[in-house]
């Protein structure tokens, strides 16, 4: 599989949206952007600067082939309390109800880039970016579409949310084509599960990555790497928390020195998610 695309927004929760559009977007997304909530409002923004920055990708692949690939930690848990919030208050959003699902972002995509390809939304903590990368490379495996859009993204401050979460999303572009200009090549990926212990997660699914690997991963994920694989080195990179994590990392890992690396994610839950690329 071939990275043909990426791109990436972190914006202040106080920020218009509108000013995150690239130039060349602006007219067109100015309305529908208004009308959204923060969740998809992120995810339309993130694609338009995709499609900006990578202006041939859509007219590459049919829009019937090509699949949306959502991952969120929270996905709309902070539209559904804004919603909720207005039903208490006796004026029930229209607009906001409209959002109260995880899977809206992709319904909103899909319409405004014709995009009739599958569709799925991955919300299993902050490991959903990644396993949203997974489960575009079996799409691609399995041929059920030449091209995914994947995007992880986050709104901040759900009050449900464990951590600490930012305006923030991800977005790239997969095609199962061997030819073609690209950023990278997505090897493989894989997941560990090991109830309740995310080190064994980890260090059994670092065991199984290629020996030349460079580790690329998040401050936990570092550390339990740090300590479980001394042979490995081990780069850190600061990201946002939740799902745009691991995806994020790979921004940095694009402009590293690194031929090959893994981008690795944990949860609380001991479930560890890996992807290897190469370039």
């Amino acid at each position: 599989m071939k990275l043909r695309g990426y791109a990436r927004l972190r914006v202040s929760s106080s920020d218009s949206l509108i000013e995150a559009l690239p130039e060349s977007s602006v007219m067109e997304l100015r309305a529908p952007i208004v009308r959204m909530d923060r969740l998809c409002g992120l995810s339309v923004a993130v694609v338009a600067n995709l499609f900006a920055q990578f202006p041939a990708l859509l007219g590459e692949v049919p829009p019937d082939e090509v699949a949306v690939v959502l991952g969120s930690m929270m996905g709309c848990h902070k539209t559904d309390e804004e919603y909720y919030r207005s039903f208490l208050n006796g004026q029930p959003s229209p607009r906001l109800f409209a959002s109260t699902l995880p899977s809206s972002p992709n319904g909103e995509l899909s319409i405004l880039y014709r995009l009739r390809g599958p569709g799925l939304t991955v919300t299993m903590g902050p490991t959903s970016g990644l396993c949203a990368l997974a489960e575009s490379a079996m799409f691609l495996r399995m041929q059920q579409a030449a091209a995914c859009l994947v995007v992880a993204v986050e709104v901040s401050h759900p009050v449900l949310s464990s951590v600490p979460l930012v305006d923030s999303a991800v977005a790239l572009w997969l095609t199962r084509e061997a030819s073609g200009s690209s950023l990278a090549s997505l090897t493989a990926t894989d997941e560990s599960f090991h109830a309740g212990s995310a080190v064994s997660a980890l260090t059994d699914l670092l065991a199984r990555s290629p020996a030349s690997a460079v580790v690329v991963c998040d401050e936990t994920s570092a550390h339990i790497g740090a300590a479980a694989l001394n042979n490995r080195h081990i780069r850190s990179i600061s990201t946002p928390a939740g799902a745009v994590s691991g995806l994020w990392a790979l921004g940095d890992a694009l402009n590293g020195p690194e031929a090959a690396f893994v981008l690795a994610g944990v949860d609380d839950s001991g479930l560890a998610v890996s992807a290897f690329l190469t370039r």
